[in-house]
């Protein structure tokens, strides 16, 4: 219906002579318009796979550096554990509590 409706108010505007040459003249108008979106599409699309690249390469790294501070926080704290049983036996003489010794 609306078709037929624009159909009729191109021909009383335009006239039948103008018709085919404006409808040339949409027809590419509408070819560039797609050419246009699809260029914006795929530049778009690139933007974001770079995007994404990136951020997946920082979520790596953030998740590498989590794990290598993990890692060095359970030496330290190992170390620190063995130097405070240490300094127990070597002030005591007993094992610390919880502990066995190692000459028993």
């Amino acid at each position: 219906m609306e078709l037929a409706l624009v159909a009729i108010l191109a021909v009383i505007v335009l006239g039948p002579e103008r018709i085919p040459e404006v409808a040339v003249q949409v027809a590419r108008v509408v070819r560039s318009l797609r050419g246009f979106a699809t260029d914006a599409t795929s530049g778009l699309r690139k933007e974001l796979d770079e995007l994404t690249k990136e951020y997946d390469d920082l979520h790596k790294e953030f998740r590498d550096l989590r794990d290598s501070i993990n890692k060095d926080a359970t030496s330290i704290t190992e170390d620190l554990t063995r130097s405070v049983d240490e300094s127990v036996v070597e002030a005591s003489g007993d094992p610390p509590p919880g502990r066995k010794s190692d000459g028993a």
